[in-house]
């Protein structure tokens, strides 16, 4: 049996400029897509010959086994991108009290709840969120009582040995050539989408910030260690990899402009906090 993609999607990370490229590159019934309740609900009863014509899984969902990857009983090759992890935070508190089709949009603006609520919150909705969520995550442990060191040193195993790649969302160019060569995407040119329109994260004080830095210092270790996995990355991709970078900065530069010149007439694009918001 082949082994299926797996785009294991970290919120607030790129993410979904990324699911735009994949887009461009997979025929839509080949690709099963997690995000919103329904569609958590529709996959618990998919069917054989569904499955079957699957090549690429991408959601806010976890697999099955980290060790092999599984998952819906398939084989997988995961890859994932990894955002500074105080950064991540606070786009995900701003991105989900700004944007009412997120699922925690109520209930965090009608509790009220601050950035520093988010982070030291023991409520179910919340629990974990602004406590070393992507450790936990790419652990797949979210036991409370389960030993901090062993959960990173798990999620650093996933990351090197369960991971066909892992890119860094402040390299977003860099991560996507790369893996483009691993899975081979040919159709590569993007815009930037879902982003925080610009001064919305200023909000959160310092203090929170610090406060954030000191319950994520896991988070904060294991970004350190996939910074490492993808320098090596970069390096072994040889010394022509920086003039193809260049080129294709050049090139997507251009075609961002083309696109941003078309879309200056439609209604309420540049309207709201959220820029280019997914569809």
């Amino acid at each position: 049996m082949d082994e299926t993609l797996f785009f294991l999607h970290l919120p607030r990370t790129a993410g979904t400029t990324l699911n735009a490229v994949l887009h461009d590159n997979f025929a839509p019934e080949t690709v099963l897509s997690v995000y919103a309740k329904e569609d958590y609900e529709r996959c618990r009863m998919l069917e054989a010959d569904v499955l079957e014509r699957i090549r690429l899984i991408e959601g806010h969902l976890m697999p099955e086994s980290f060790d092999p990857p599984s998952l819906y009983g398939r084989r997988l090759r995961m890859f994932t991108l990894l955002r500074e992890p105080l950064s991540r935070l606070v786009s995900e508190y701003v991105f989900q009290k700004s944007w009412p089709e997120n699922h925690l949009y109520a209930y965090l603006n009608e509790n009220a709840v601050s950035f520093r609520d988010y982070l030291t919150s023991n409520d179910p909705l919340l629990k974990f969120r602004g406590r070393n969520f992507v450790t936990h995550c790419l652990a797949g442990v979210f036991a409370p009582d389960r030993n901090p060191d062993e959960v990173l040193a798990l999620a650093k195993k996933h990351l090197e040995e369960s991971f066909c790649f892992v890119g860094i969302q402040e390299r977003f160019d860099e991560s996507l050539l790369l893996l483009a060569d691993e899975i081979g995407l040919q159709k590569l040119f993007h815009e930037r989408r879902n982003m925080l329109r610009p001064g919305l994260a200023d909000a959160v004080s310092a203090e929170d910030r610090a406060l954030a830095a000191r319950l994520n210092n896991a988070d904060l270790e294991l970004y350190a260690f996939a910074r490492t996995l993808f320098e090596r990355r970069v390096a072994a991709a040889g010394p022509d990899f920086t003039a193809r970078l260049r080129r294709f900065r050049f090139l997507n530069g251009k075609y961002q402009k083309m696109c941003a010149t078309l879309e200056d007439t439609l209604v309420g694009e540049r309207a709201g906090p959220i820029l280019k918001p997914k569809g």
